[in-house]
């Protein structure tokens, strides 16, 4: 891949898998680091896509499964993820740019169980049909609509429950 390529694929997704990522985790400096590790995954294995799916569905399944991978590694290094989350949090300008409800919501969202959270975010950030989200699951478009529409219920839930 030529390197006005990579440079059209980052402008194009940088943001969108950002924040897809930063839903999954809740943390800046991690969701840039995954972000960062899942164009470096991508670059490396661009050859590899098929089109079977959309580009953006593929991208999103590496980011997915790039946060799944820092997940197994801070199981089984828990002294560096417990250094890691004393050091890192919010930045001061994320912090200024949400306001309370936001915050609140995404902790929210943070709660759902997995796939919830998951297909929401896809949904809500990354912008994807129910069918693209299916294909990222590898099941339904039906599927995929069904899991959104449980995740926001049980946002709702969670809403009722704080008020």
């Amino acid at each position: 891949m030529k390197d006005a390529d990579f440079s059209r694929l980052y402008e194009s997704y940088a943001e969108q898998v950002y924040k897809f990522l930063l839903g999954l985790c809740g943390d800046v400096y991690q969701a840039e680091d995954l972000m960062q590790d899942t164009f470096v995954k991508a670059i490396q294995s661009v050859d590899g896509f098929d089109n079977r799916c959309k580009f953006t569905t593929w991208l999103y399944t590496i980011a997915k499964n790039t946060y799944y991978d820092s997940l197994r590694k801070k199981k089984r290094h828990p002294e560096e993820s417990l250094t890691e989350d004393v050091t890192s949090g919010q930045s001061l300008e994320a912090c200024i740019l949400d306001d309370d409800s936001t915050k609140e919501i995404r902790r929210m969202i943070h709660r759902l169980p997995e796939p919830y959270k998951e297909v929401f975010l896809l949904r809500y950030y990354g912008e994807l049909s129910f069918r693209e989200i299916g294909e990222t699951f590898e099941k339904s478009e039906v599927w995929g609509r069904v899991t959104y529409l449980r995740g926001k219920e049980l946002l709702r839930t969670y809403l009722s429950e704080r008020s």
